[in-house]
């Protein structure tokens, strides 16, 4: 992580020294809408009684939305998910066996965005703050199964069943160090790492997580 992070600065500033003069392409009271990839890192969690979780890397998706005030300032949301694996090690209790369990975790976040360029320029380092909501589901089962079943015109009968899950929710909030380039008049490409934290209890701290996100934006005026 700490290379990645020292790799990013190092772009930062040669793409600062890079850009061009000129007016930024991002004009003022005009909105976007991109389309995320978000590349979650694996990290390790630790649990009472020397227990712990181990989970994966993946990649999830996402959408976001923003208002550009003007050539720095831009405001909007976003909605994001992944679904890493995970493998769990449980120490249990004395007189017990200790036991491991793998699963897939489904996360969710729901934030509102705040964006500041450095550069008025297409080319141009940004922050980031994120301030929202998240939702953890571990899939772990939490009760009994229950069936139901519904009449669909077009199909029939059909019959399934819900079992409830496991899961967490809390406030997420987290910053962001980026570079953005504005290639054309109607499309940008943005590079972000992040790391954000989220105000849920796991044995007496706060999970935090680091991600990179890579998003293609359409500009529209």
């Amino acid at each position: 992580m700490f290379k990645a992070a020292v790799a990013l600065i190092i772009v930062l500033v040669s793409g600062a020294a890079w850009a061009s003069e000129g007016d930024s392409t991002r004009r003022p009271y005009s909105t976007e809408f991109s389309f995320n990839l978000n590349y979650l890192e694996s990290d390790t969690f630790d649990g009472p009684n020397g227990s712990y979780l181990d989970m994966s890397d993946d990649v999830g998706l996402g959408f976001a939305y923003l208002y550009n005030y003007d050539s720095h300032w831009a405001f909007g949301g976003s909605i994001n998910w992944a679904s890493p694996n995970y493998k769990a090690f449980v120490k249990a209790e004395e007189g017990a066996e200790d036991f491991t369990y793998k699963n897939e975790l489904e996360m969710f976040t729901l934030n509102f965005d705040m964006v500041y360029y450095f550069l008025q320029q297409p080319f141009t380092p940004f922050v980031t703050g994120t301030l929202g909501w998240a939702n953890i589901d571990t899939n772990i089962a939490s009760g009994r199964s229950y069936d139901y079943c519904w009449w669909d015109y077009w199909g029939g009968y059909y019959c399934t069943s819900y079992r409830p899950t496991k899961s967490e929710s809390g406030l997420n909030y987290g910053v962001g160090l980026g570079l953005r380039w504005d290639f054309n008049r109607d499309w940008a490409l943005k590079g972000t790492y992040r790391w954000s934290e989220v105000d849920i209890d796991v044995a007496g701290e706060n999970p935090t997580f680091t991600s990179w996100r890579l998003e293609f934006a359409r500009k529209l005026y």
